[in-house]
């Protein structure tokens, strides 16, 4: 990366994390920096990795994964950027810090692995543990850091984001996070006779702070033709012909396979008997598909307006933005959403500095 500096962490066990992360600092820094934690998806290298270090070695020097957003905030901004290196293990799915991932329950088809699993238990807390040495390393090469962080990701990264916004938000100060697909985590526990559970809800975080996830600023975005849904039902696969009358797959910008619709451009999803959704993907469970669905609706633009309406009726302080374009061509518009960014975190910045005045 230009104009920066990259310094790699070993895996610290004594200090609570078994990864290892990368910290790049800009030459130039913010008078004032924050951390910016990219929540990235590395490439799975299980099928070409013989052990779990060469895992790791393959997987720290991927940065495929960090994208437009992450450099404008921290190397364009001035800010330290923290880099995990959490190998992605699909079984596993550690970039999206699912419910698994929260309770431990952890399995792997690949016999070179069963014996790392242990180290992803407790991930949550092995990225505050991360994300609290790594301010203090700053700290200690004269780079000072606010306490709390900024917290961003793309797509299954933005994912991340959300969910550990519900698990740790006393480390995060702001949430810059897009391509979500409308499967925002929301700090309730119920939304129209509906449980939500964790990722979707609260309903089973006995611990959850509410108070300090009221003080992060949220600032979501997504594109206006974007199609990609992890938590779309299941559906009957559907084909046109191409120019050439051969028979094509209708698949989505990501190559994902997309539901048929009807006379209305309405999507056709697959019932059970019981009238309920179930997942087409293994992110979430069938459940929270039947309730995302359910509640917010099938079209992801229709969740992110209605997620935006709950976060504001809670008295959240955020925003959520479309922007032309879809889930792969959303950052040609991005000096406006840059802009958008920048404004969002002065505003809230010069809000909540006003209120410690009071």
């Amino acid at each position: 990366m230009k104009d920066s500096k990259m310094i790699k962490i070993n895996e610290n066990p004594n200090y609570g994390f078994n990864f290892p992360f990368s910290l790049v600092i800009p030459k130039v820094l913010n008078e004032n920096p924050s951390l910016v934690v990219a929540c990235t998806l590395p490439r799975c290298f299980t099928d070409s990795s013989n052990s779990f270090d060469e895992l790791i070695d393959k997987t720290m020097n991927d940065l495929g994964s960090v994208d437009p957003m992450h450099e404008h905030l921290s190397l364009e901004n001035g800010n330290p950027m923290f880099i995990p290196c959490v190998p992605n293990i699909k079984e596993i799915r550690p970039g999206f810090l699912g419910k698994n991932v929260l309770y431990n329950n952890l399995q792997v088809d690949n016999n070179t692995f069963i014996k790392d699993v242990s180290k992803y238990y407790n991930l949550a807390d092995q990225y505050k543990s991360m994300i609290e040495y790594a301010i203090e390393y700053l700290k200690s090469e004269n780079v000072f850091v606010d306490d709390k962080v900024i917290v961003s990701g793309y797509s299954e990264g933005a994912k991340f984001a959300s969910h550990f916004s519900l698990l740790h938000p006393e480390i995060i100060k702001c949430v810059v996070s897009g391509g979500t697909g409308g499967c925002i985590s929301m700090p309730i526990s119920e939304l129209d006779g509906y449980d939500l559970p964790y990722p979707i809800g609260i309903s089973d975080l006995a611990n959850f702070d509410m108070d300090s996830f009221r003080k992060i600023n949220f600032f979501y975005y997504m594109g206006l033709s974007d199609k990609v849904d992890s938590a779309i039902p299941s559906f009957k696969t559907s084909y046109y012909l191409d120019e050439k009358g051969n028979k094509v797959e209708l698949v989505d910008e990501c190559r994902n396979p997309i539901p048929p619709v009807d006379e209305n451009g309405n999507p056709i999803f697959i019932m059970d008997s019981n009238g309920n959704y179930t997942a087409e993907f293994n992110l979430f469970s069938d459940n929270d598909v039947n309730t995302i669905n359910k509640t917010l609706g099938t079209i992801t633009q229709d969740r992110f307006v209605k997620q935006f309406e709950i976060f504001k009726g809670l008295g959240l302080k955020c925003d959520f933005k479309m922007y032309p374009g879809n889930h792969i061509n959303i950052f040609d518009n991005k000096d406006r959403l840059f802009k958008d960014v920048d404004n969002f975190i002065r505003e809230t910045r010069n809000k909540n500095d006003q209120n410690l005045l009071k």
